[in-house]
């Protein structure tokens, strides 16, 4: 080890990429404390770390950070990279956790491993049993421009293996580094919280509802009737993603519980952050640490280690790396949510002190490999493994198809859309990014904005689009004021003043809205959207194309949900009728009247999906299609044009129209063209404009013969982010796709390999 460390001095230093926001967040304490550790062995050289960054002011940080990723910004991944190739380091230490980097699951580090020409060393925070599509394709693509993947529990590299189908030999099993403490008792550090003479149980970490405090707290009656002189700190502020959504609700419900209950005298909540010292001295007062959590899919936790590297005895629920840290009686497991369980545990640790002081001392024992300086050194035998050597492994070829992938673009947001609503709804216009109030709030823009605020929650759980939700829904519900079909409002002034009746096509946008929440959004708003839906579906057919097409896609998205609704089918089919001999026109592009043209073809594919129905009239549609836009490259408005405007609006439309035709035909063919407008939006026009803006999260109307349209309309960013969702959907399905493919790939192996075995028998 020694001569590794000094070949290691030799060389020029170790670089970081990972999270270094506040200490109290698990895995920037994890990446301080291993950086720190390393630093010390490999002194004096250099140590690099570039830190990820989520707020615009920036953190202070608790190491020193040479450079600042922003989270969602593609460009900034491909900078570090190349940060860290013309730096004084030969080897970067990865910390991957989903949450960390921007982009679909975390996607936006492959631009970072992609470009990164030193050697790497990928440490994985979360390894899923059985991962989904995209995350298990990310982390394989990962793993192959990595020189090794590091994981902290035998558990992790049997997923790893099995799962992902990644090289046992690409694989290092390192355990989570603990500070070295003596072995002590715990009254030496009673006297700090006021529980001298006390018998101390401890939690510790950001509360949140899965850690699963109140049947601590359930059990402390049945403890306390036995052992009086028992106290239960709880020592962590409040996670703040949960703050956020319901502020302190959980706190003040666990102190209510722990009143009725009659212990509230023996319920000690330390709302705070502390430093690491003062954490280690909350854990040198413990006698037992307690980890209730619920969840039990946990292949990772530093509290867990923490505790049992400075001697407690732990009463745990059975998640992974419990399971595997308690085994051989250096801890005791008990089932999640009883309460009982965990009051014998307790009851027989407290009532027995031999059985106390042996399992403290095995689970100590068990720990000495697992403090820092060794953690170190398990680390830099694998850094001075990979300088050596040469060439790095960079020759994997990317498992997400080049062709459509999603990790490349931008993080969908609907920072704009929130921008430009109010407490009433959308504005219409923007000047630049700002809302223009003065022409009120419109129809179409609150439907447009209610469906792409539906698509974001599904893919994102994002928050902030319910609100956002609800006001548009309300104001869908003004407009229709009890009225029908032929009589729903254009929209309101911003004195909030109706506006005249609607047009066919904006009405029926509607219905597309309303299908679509009932199809895709949360529970509690189908009702809601089912009554407005049937309260306007018209009994007559629409006779304009656009206004057909509409109702084809909210109709469609119903009958997907109640499939047993006569009335709506048969809307359907009527439409779908007045949709089909629109589009036998051959010129029904510039009939149409409005810039989402493409929308037709999207509503043809629609309904072809529903009827489960020939391709017919689809793959030539799809030809005129893409000879319109030069295969996803020009997006001129049909008719006559003197600014040689390309709309947003039509870019977006032409994505979403062939992402649904790809979700029929399964054609790789149509990858490209919807790649190639979604670069349209990101620069790859004819002025090498970027439309999307990356400051704001909004898109620009339209290029014309002069530039860009600097304005970002409310329908433009809607139309962008529904184009982006719609990528990262298909990207999904491919992967799904894929998985089957290898799947049957697979099997046809083990049926060939079956049918050789017999042909070397016979």
């Amino acid at each position: 080890m020694d001569q590794i460390r000094r070949n290691l001095q030799q060389a020029r230093g170790v670089g970081f990429l990972g999270n270094f926001l506040p200490r109290e967040c698990g895995i920037a304490t994890f990446t301080h404390d291993l950086s720190a550790a390393i630093a010390k062995q490999v002194e004096p050289q250099p140590v690099i770390v570039a830190a990820m960054n989520d707020i615009p002011e920036g953190y202070q940080y608790s190491v020193p950070v040479t450079f600042e990723l922003r989270q969602g910004y593609p460009q900034d991944y491909i900078s570090a990279a190349d940060y860290f190739n013309i730096s004084n380091i030969d080897v970067v230490s990865v910390q991957h956790e989903y949450g960390i980097y921007g982009g679909d699951w975390g996607s936006h580090v492959l631009a970072f491993m992609k470009k990164l020409k030193k050697p790497s060393v990928v440490t994985c925070h979360t390894v899923f049993e059985n991962p989904r599509p995209i995350p298990r394709e990310i982390l394989r693509e990962i793993a192959g421009y990595a020189g090794k993947l590091v994981v902290m529990s035998e558990r992790a590299v049997h997923f790893l293996t099995s799962a992902y189908h990644i090289p046992k030999d690409k694989i290092a099993c390192i355990p989570h580094g603990i500070h070295d403490m003596p072995f002590i008792d715990p009254s030496y550090f009673k006297d700090k919280f006021n529980t001298e003479g006390k018998r101390v149980l401890l939690t510790f970490g950001l509360l949140r509802r899965e850690k699963g405090i109140e049947y601590v707290i359930r059990a402390l009656p049945k403890v306390v009737a036995r052992h009086p002189n028992t106290a239960y700190i709880v020592l962590g502020a409040t996670h703040p993603a949960v703050v956020r959504k319901e502020g302190e609700a959980y706190r003040l419900g666990l102190q209510r519980l722990a009143r009725e209950l009659g212990v509230e005298k023996h319920v000690h909540f330390h709302p705070q952050f502390v430093d690491l010292d003062g954490l280690l001295e909350y854990i040198g007062a413990a006698d037992i640490f307690v980890t209730p959590y619920l969840h039990l899919e946990q292949i990772t936790s530093g509290a867990l280690a923490y505790a049992m590297g400075t001697g407690k005895a732990v009463v745990s629920t059975p998640y992974w790396h419990a399971e595997e840290l308690l085994a051989d009686n250096r801890g005791i497991l008990v089932p999640p949510k009883d309460d009982t369980a965990l009051a014998n545990a307790i009851i027989g640790l407290l009532g027995d002190e031999t059985k106390l002081a042996a399992m403290r001392k095995r689970a100590y024992l068990h720990c000495r490999d697992m403090v820092w300086s060794a953690v170190a050194g398990k680390y830099i035998q694998l850094f001075e493994e990979l300088r050596c050597q040469a060439p790095s492994q960079k020759g994997r070829h990317s498992v997400v198809p080049a062709a459509i992938s999603a990790t490349q673009l931008p993080t969908p947001s609907v920072d704009h859309l929130l921008r430009m609503c109010d407490d009433t709804g959308p504005a219409r216009y923007a000047r630049y990014s700002i809302p223009d109030w003065q022409y009120g709030y419109h129809l179409d823009d609150t439907c447009g904005t209610l469906v792409a605020a539906i698509s974001h929650f599904k893919a994102y759980h994002d928050e902030r689009c319910l609100p956002m939700v609800e006001r548009c829904m309300g104001l869908l519900q003004t407009l229709v004021s009890g009225g029908g079909f032929h009589h729903i409002k254009a929209g309101l002034t911003y004195d909030r003043q109706p506006m005249k009746t609607a047009r066919e096509q904006d009405a029926a946008k509607v219905l597309w809205a309303l299908g679509h929440v009932m199809a895709h959004g949360p529970d509690h708003y189908f009702g809601f959207a089912v009554d407005l839906f049937n309260q306007i579906l018209p009994s007559k057919a629409c006779t304009s194309a656009a206004a057909a097409a509409y109702v084809v896609l909210g109709t469609a998205e119903y009958l997907n949900v109640s499939p047993g609704a006569t009335f709506v089918r048969r809307a359907f089919v009527k439409h779908f009728g007045v949709l089909n001999n629109a589009l036998l026109d051959t010129n029904w592009i510039s009939k149409w009247g409005d810039a989402d043209w493409p929308l037709g073809i999207q509503a043809y594919a629609k309904a072809l999906a529903l009827s489960e129905g020939e391709s017919g009239m689809l793959p030539a549609m799809i030809n005129e299609l893409n000879h319109r836009t030069r295969n996803g490259t020009v997006f001129l408005t049909p008719g006559e044009n003197a600014q040689q405007e390309e709309m947003s609006v039509t870019a977006g439309a032409y994505i979403a129209a062939l992402s649904n035709c790809y979700n029929i035909l399964a054609d790789d063919r149509l990858l490209p063209p919807v790649r190639a407008a979604m670069d349209w939006y990101l620069g790859a026009n004819r002025h090498s404009l970027s439309l999307y803006d990356f400051t704001t999260r909004g898109c620009h109307d339209a290029l014309n013969a002069s530039g860009l349209n600097k304005n970002q309309s409310t329908q433009a960013t809607v139309h962008f982010l529904r184009g982006l969702l719609s990528i990262h959907q298909v990207d999904s399905l491919r992967a799904i796709q894929k998985k089957k493919t290898d799947s049957s790939k697979d099997l046809d192996a083990t049926v060939l390999d079956d049918a050789a075995s017999a042909e070397e028998v016979a």
